[in-house]
């Protein structure tokens, strides 16, 4: 059976305009910062789905999450929740279908592009962190990310 692959990297900046993605300052892997606790001003996470013919027009379910070395989430944010304060964000993300144009064949595939930028996330010590990238609740990609100290001058 042919699977749905995936395409992510990180980036300083990304957006997705008319199913591309365009970024800035991407294909890094460590956030650098002056102290801690830090706030890094902004981060995107891009990712291209290829879908087989054979996944058209069937709904899939994209996610993004954040986990450290040890495997346990880390917010990517924060919302405001029912009770007017603000509660962790653990995941991004939606669902998402792709059509069977007439043009398309068997063994063709369709691509989804996905960007999500992140503004202020806050870390309180230098450590690991992968990125995890799911279709259809399957991990698909996972991009490691490091944040250290930068070298004092």
């Amino acid at each position: 059976e042919i699977s749905v692959r995936v395409d992510a990297f990180l980036a300083d900046s990304a957006e997705v305009v008319n199913n591309k993605i365009y970024s800035l300052g991407a294909g890094w892997n460590t956030v650098f910062v002056r102290s801690f606790p830090a706030v890094h001003r902004r981060l995107a996470v891009a990712a291209v789905v290829h879908v087989p013919f054979t996944d058209t027009n069937v709904s899939h379910r994209f996610e993004l999450r954040l986990v450290t070395e040890d495997g346990k989430p880390y917010p990517v944010g924060a919302r405001m929740g029912e009770d007017g304060k603000p509660e962790p964000v653990q995941a991004l993300g939606g669902e998402f279908t792709l059509g069977r144009p007439p043009m398309l064949v068997d063994g063709d595939e369709q691509v989804a592009c996905f960007a999500f930028a992140i503004d202020g996330m806050r870390f309180s010590e230098a450590k690991k962190f992968s990125w995890v990238v799911s279709v259809d609740g399957k991990e698909e990609a996972r991009l490691p990310m490091r944040v250290q100290l930068a070298q004092q001058q």
